[in-house]
C-alpha cells in the first residue's frame, strides 16, 4: 500500500468549513471512484495552519494514474482555489507494517 501525505496551508481568506465541504467533493466525488483507492482522510494541525490529506491506495502506479486525471477536475480545483499553492508539499510512503487495536 502506498500513503501519499499532501501537506498544505489554507488561504486567509478560506474557512475550515469551506475546505471540508470541498474535501468531502474531492473525495466523494472522485477519490472513491478510482481504482486502487482504498481511504483518505484530512488532519489539521493543532498549533499552526498546516494540514495534511492523507491518501491510501493500492500501489503507486495507481495513485499516479489517479493524481493525472484529478488535476483536471472541478472538485480539485474547487479544493485547489482554497489553498495556498506555495505552500504545498507532497511525499509518497510505502507501508511495511501495520498495528491495529
Amino acid at each position: 500500500m502506498i500513503t501519499e501525505f499532501v501537506k498544505f496551508q489554507l488561504l486567509e481568506n478560506a474557512t475550515e468549513e469551506q475546505l471540508i465541504l470541498k474535501s468531502d467533493n474531492l473525495v466523494n466525488n472522485f477519490q472513491k471512484k478510482q481504482d486502487g483507492y482504498i481511504a483518505s482522510e484530512l488532519v489539521k494541525d493543532t498549533k499552526e495552519n498546516v494540514w495534511i490529506f492523507i491518501y491510501h491506495y493500492e500501489s503507486m502506479e495507481k495513485i499516479m494514474r489517479v493524481g493525472e486525471k484529478m488535476r483536471q477536475t472541478k472538485e480539485f480545483g474547487e479544493f485547489f482555489s482554497l489553498i495556498v499553492p506555495e505552500s504545498i508539499s507532497v511525499t509518497f510512503n510505502e507501508q511495511l507494517r501495520k498495528w491495529d487495536s
